[in-house]
C-alpha cells in the first residue's frame, strides 16, 4: 500500500468531516491553534487543499453539520456544562461569512456519503482481552488502553496503543490471515487522540502527529 495523499497543516486538525456531492465527496477540515482556528476544504480529485479561512471567534461552539457548493450549516451550541442547540448558521465560503441565523429548523442528518468508521473498545470493556491475546500472539506486542478495530472484506485494520518509553499509538492494516501490509506510528505522547481512522469510498484516511492528514488508495 502507498499513500496518494499528505498534506502538513500549520495547526493541529481538530476535526475532519465529509461534504460536498457523494460523487464528488471533499473534506472539511478544521485546524485550531492556541486562540483561533481555520476551516479548509480537501478536494478528492484533484488533491487540492484551500484555506477557506479564518473561522469566526464563536468557531468552539460552532459543530459542522453539512455543506454544498459555497455555503456551510452549522449547529451552534449554547456555552454551559451541558450545551444545547442555541442556533443554526448559514456561512458562505466565498467570502467567509455569516448569511443567516435561526432558532431552530430541521437538518438532513442522514449520512450521503460511503464512509465508515471503526469500532472502538476500551481497556475496561471485556471483549478488549481478546484483543490483548491476539496482539500478544500474532504479534508479541502488549497493547493497552483502547483500540479501533475494522474488518473489511478482505482486510482487518487496528489502530492501537503501546507503551516503550511513553505512549504510542499504531495503526496496522493486515489481510485475512494476518500478514501486516502497512503499519505507521501515527501519534505519541500528548498527540494521541481516539477515532484515529476513517474509510471514505475505501479508502483510509487518517491524521499523524494532529497535523499531517494522510489517504491512502483503495484497501
Amino acid at each position: 500500500m502507498s499513500s496518494f495523499f499528505e498534506h502538513s497543516f500549520t495547526e493541529p486538525i481538530w476535526s475532519i468531516r465529509f461534504w460536498g456531492k457523494p460523487e464528488k465527496p471533499k473534506l472539511w477540515v478544521e485546524t485550531r491553534g492556541q486562540h483561533e482556528a481555520f476551516w479548509h476544504s480537501v478536494d478528492l480529485d484533484t488533491k487540492e487543499v484551500f484555506l477557506l479561512g479564518k473561522a469566526p471567534d464563536d468557531y468552539a461552539q460552532l459543530n459542522f453539520q453539512q455543506g454544498a457548493e459555497n455555503e456551510a450549516i452549522f449547529i451552534k451550541l449554547q456555552r454551559s456544562k451541558n450545551p444545547g442547540i442555541e442556533s443554526i448558521q448559514t456561512y458562505s465560503l466565498t467570502p467567509l461569512k455569516l448569511l443567516n441565523e435561526e432558532k431552530t429548523r430541521p437538518i438532513n442528518t442522514e449520512n450521503t456519503f460511503s464512509f465508515q468508521v471503526p469500532q472502538h473498545y476500551e481497556e475496561s470493556q471485556s471483549y478488549f482481552k481478546d484483543f490483548q491475546t491476539f496482539f500478544q500472539q500474532q504479534f508479541n506486542e502488549s497493547i493497552a488502553k483502547g483500540i479501533d478495530y475494522f474488518e473489511g472484506e478482505d482486510k482487518l485494520l487496528f489502530s492501537y496503543y503501546l507503551y516503550d518509553n511513553g505512549w504510542k499509538n499504531y495503526l496496522r492494516v493486515c489481510n485475512l490471515a494476518f500478514d501486516t501490509i502497512l503499519l505507521e506510528k501515527i501519534a505519541e505522547g500528548d498527540s494521541i487522540g481516539y477515532q484515529t481512522f476513517t474509510l471514505l469510498n475505501e479508502q483510509l484516511i487518517f491524521v499523524q502527529d494532529k497535523l499531517k492528514l494522510k489517504i491512502y488508495e483503495k484497501l
